[in-house]
């Protein structure tokens, strides 16, 4: 039956090829939006329970889109006043806030870490971000040749990292949060302030803005959960020259325009399949009138009618099943080529699907497709199975 059924598709290739190229283009718009929106959602959630900050404050002149501040690891070479973290923390509403300071784009020895890595500062004493990884380490707070690497920074080595000519050791690896803290690292404030100190590129902003131990670059901010946000960043702005952003605000806009793009793409992709089951369904139910020769002369050798409608599935569920692996390969580029090109325009919590879901979704891309490919021959395969071999034999075809 199985060479019956392969001899039969090869006899009728053009017509196969079509169908399965159909089934392969939608299952892959499917699988790879899927597994995009998939990584978003998860990015999201993280980024919300790792990162803590309800409202991030840079400095003023800062210009970068706020999604590159805090999901991209953008760097701004911008500072302010560290005395407007006390100013922040006397704010009515305001539960917890601590800085950060940035240092430029980094550069190992011997290997580019990459435009979008930077070192960050942090302050043992009011922090709460570092806190937990320090902890699972069993240290309270690093030294200045001491370092904790976001979990998208590229490494070559196990337990120490050149940068700028000075050998850190690495603490931790810390885990994905889908925030800017994954292009990373993590180092005492003493020690980033002396990083970006001997960068000549930014003395005129030392002479402007005083000395890098006066300065930092953002404030990260907890608000208490009965407060008014807007009330915060109203009493943010008063204190001094500060852009606050909203970090829910950011995420609900980039979380509302994916899902608009998954409807739309997932749409199409929907709409490819049922097409192509509807091409898979008008085909075999042409073929019941086109091959009843051939089937009323299996039937005469003595195949059964459940012989005839298993040959008439098996078809359509190897059609099927065939585009759906197809689609699965070419979904897996589609989706890398898709994150690739929404990370060139726009940064996004990000944290990439796990195998087990990937799997999960692959095998039930299989079953749902090649199960309905096979559902779309039932009709045609049990209007087979009913042949009466003798009208065949004897008129050559039926009404």
């Amino acid at each position: 039956m199985i060479f019956l059924i392969w001899k039969s598709l090869l006899h009728r290739r053009l017509q196969s090829i079509a169908i399965i190229v159909s089934i392969a283009v939608g299952v892959a718009i499917v699988f790879g939006i899927a597994a995009l929106y998939n990584g978003v959602a998860s990015g999201m959630e993280l980024s919300k329970k790792r990162m803590g900050a309800d409202i991030v404050v840079v400095p003023y002149g800062v210009t970068l889109e706020p999604s590159l501040l805090l999901f991209g690891g953008a760097t701004a070479n911008s500072y302010m006043p560290e005395t407007y973290v006390e100013g922040i923390r006397n704010i009515q509403g305001v539960r917890t806030v601590t800085p950060q300071f940035y240092t430029h784009s980094l550069t190992a020895d011997c290997h580019d870490i990459g435009s979008q890595n930077r070192m960050i500062g942090y302050d043992p004493t009011s922090d709460w971000i570092i806190a937990p990884w320090l902890k699972k380490v069993h240290k309270t707070e690093l030294a200045d040749d001491e370092v904790i690497l976001g979990a998208k920074v590229p490494t070559w080595t196990e337990n120490k990292i050149s940068i700028l000519g000075k050998w850190y050791n690495i603490v931790t690896i810390a885990e994905e949060t889908g925030t800017t803290l994954d292009y990373s690292l993590l180092v005492s404030m003493n020690e980033a302030r002396r990083v970006v100190a001997k960068d000549n590129s930014l003395k005129e902003i030392w002479k402007k803005q005083g000395q890098p131990s006066e300065l930092i670059s953002t404030i990260l901010v907890q608000v208490d959960e009965n407060a008014n946000v807007n009330n915060v960043v109203a009493g943010i702005q008063n204190v001094g020259l500060m852009k606050p952003i909203v970090a829910a605000e950011v995420k609900k806009r980039i979380a509302d325009q994916f899902t608009v793009f998954a409807l739309l793409i997932g749409g199409v992709g929907l709409l490819t399949v049922i097409t192509s089951l509807l091409h898979l369904f008008s085909r075999f139910y042409t073929l019941t009138w086109e091959r009843q020769a051939e089937w009323g002369l299996y039937l005469a050798f003595g195949a059964s009618g459940r012989d005839i409608g298993a040959v008439i599935v098996g078809e359509a569920a190897i059609v099927s099943l065939t585009g759906s692996v197809a689609g699965l390969l070419l979904g897996s580029g589609l989706y890398k080529a898709s994150l690739a090109l929404l990370g060139e325009f726009q940064s996004f919590p990000f944290v990439a699907p796990t195998w087990s879901f990937l799997g999960g979704t692959a095998l039930g891309v299989i079953v749902v497709f090649t199960g309905l490919g096979a559902l779309a021959a039932w009709l045609p395969a049990y209007k087979g199975s009913k042949i009466d071999p003798s009208v065949i034999m004897t008129r050559g075809e039926f009404d």
